[in-house]
């Protein structure tokens, strides 16, 4: 794999098979698990970030529920692992604040 140069068709097959793992996903259920990391690795300290984390990864399941063919109907188990790290970044937060007091 070169650093530099041209990609080689090992390299152009991989980022294929990574955009169609994407497209497959539910935006939604992304957007959930990217807002619970980011809320599970800043502690909570921003407690908007895990409530939309678990809003979002709610509104995720519901639309993948109700989901027909056409659109991605991928993307539970991401949005669950979201709607995790949300609340245990809400629930740590909340032992912080607590403690603090």
């Amino acid at each position: 794999m070169p650093l530099f140069g041209r990609p080689s068709e090992e390299d152009e097959q991989r980022a294929a098979a990574w955009r169609d793992w994407l497209r497959k996903r539910h935006p939604l259920a992304i957007v959930s698990f990217v807002l619970g990391l980011f809320s599970l690795i800043e502690f909570g300290a921003i407690f908007l970030f895990g409530l939309a984390g678990v809003v979002v990864g709610i509104i995720a399941l519901v639309q993948l529920k109700a989901a027909r063919e056409p659109r991605p109907t991928h993307g539970h188990w991401l949005a669950v692992a979201g709607i995790f790290f949300s609340f245990a970044s809400v629930v740590v937060a909340a032992l912080f604040t607590y403690r603090w007091i």
